[in-house]
């Protein structure tokens, strides 16, 4: 056999495996293609059927036109739902009756990505359990208008970048578990407080599970966590409840806040540790004072800058009430504008009293 005719009849197989892929699909090594699926709402198509009629792609990318009204479940890994602009194409639900009524609910699915899209009138816009490997990406979304949860995580990582989170029922973001959402430039705002969980009114809940933002703006809404959760907030502005509502309340875990401006109150409770660097408060008439109680540290100081060298950035906050046993510290050139108040075994480490404007009752902030 001629070895012109033995390499002919070795490509064979694959060269009729080329000749007789669809347009727009890629062949890979292993024969298994990666599919492009177009949806268009208008026509009554479905994102479930593109998914359920596509199970052997590899691959799968579902592009979506229009506003289709149907809860999707994802079961499958490496999946894109993609739309061309999330203010006319999405996703809006059916069902929003109970906890698994979700717009789109990934079910321990790892690499899925949801682009450009609107995701709305769910109990939640997302719902992710058990998507702990790999992560779910949310890239220029908007979950809105959705009954009660905007994401929920449940055991599961999302990654969002340019994503809004606004006019949920009652929570914009919650975290269960050992969940971690990571948000870039994203928007959190605006939670109604009249949803399935009552006057509940959160842009975030972290019950456990790390929740790191950047260059973000959570606003009109409080931030809630609690049972071990890390929270950090690096170059975005936290804002409470209009018109005077709390912005912070943490109980037994961790926060960490650089370069952040804060309208609002913050409290910090049952051995919370709190690190505040370079963080402006803005005065709210009749709203709370900060509080720190129950074992709770909270470290108050300067920031280094976003970019480039000194001088260092100072934080700028309001009053404080500690008890107790309670602790905070006050270093290098930071201040408090108003009064450090401590009692029932609470104390306050001033580096230099000077620096809170008002009274001081604490034993380590003596003030000339």
């Amino acid at each position: 056999m001629s070895r012109r005719f033995f390499i002919a009849l070795f490509c064979l197989p694959a060269c009729a495996l080329l000749l007789s892929a669809p347009a727009g699909t890629t062949v890979h090594s292993k024969d298994k293609p990666s599919l492009t699926v177009k949806v268009d709402c208008s026509k009554k198509e479905s994102v479930g059927d593109a998914l359920g009629q596509n199970q052997t792609a590899e691959s799968l990318v579902v592009e979506v036109s229009g506003l289709c009204h149907e809860n999707v479940v994802v079961r499958r890994d490496r999946v894109t739902l993609r739309g061309a602009d999330p203010g006319v194409d999405g996703i809006e639900a059916v069902d929003n009756e109970d906890i698994n009524d979700a717009v789109v609910w990934a079910r321990g699915v790892h690499h899925l990505s949801i682009e450009n899209l609107k995701l709305t009138g769910g109990f939640s816009g997302l719902l992710a359990t058990e998507a702990n490997v790999g992560s779910i990406v949310l890239n220029n979304c908007r979950l809105e208008g959705n009954a009660a949860y905007g994401a929920q995580l449940q055991t599961s990582l999302v990654e969002a970048h340019g994503t809004t989170f606004d006019t949920n029922g009652n929570i914009n973001a919650a975290l269960f578990g050992t969940s971690r959402l990571q948000c870039s430039d994203c928007t959190l705002a605006d939670p109604q407080g009249a949803g399935p969980l009552g006057t509940l009114r959160l842009n975030l809940l972290a019950f456990g599970g790390h929740a790191l933002f950047d260059h973000s703006a959570l606003t009109n809404g409080g931030i809630q966590n609690t049972d071990a959760a890390f929270l950090s907030v690096t170059d975005s502005t936290v804002e409470g409840p209009a018109p005077n509502g709390q912005s912070l309340n943490t109980g037994g875990a961790v926060v960490s806040f650089v370069r952040v401006q804060v309208r609002g109150a913050m409290r910090f409770t049952q051995h919370s540790n709190g690190e505040l660097l370079g963080v402006t408060q803005t005065p709210v008439a009749g709203g709370p004072t900060n509080v720190v109680e129950d074992d709770a540290f909270v470290r108050v100081g300067d920031a280094p800058p976003a970019s480039g060298g000194p001088p260092s950035l100072p934080s700028s906050l309001r009053a404080f009430t500690l008890r107790n046993f309670a602790n905070l510290s006050l270093l290098q050139t930071s201040q408090v504008v108003g009064n450090l108040s401590c009692g029932m075994g609470a104390n306050a480490f001033c580096q230099t009293p000077t620096n809170v404007t008002g009274a001081s009752t604490c034993g380590l902030c003596v003030k000339p």
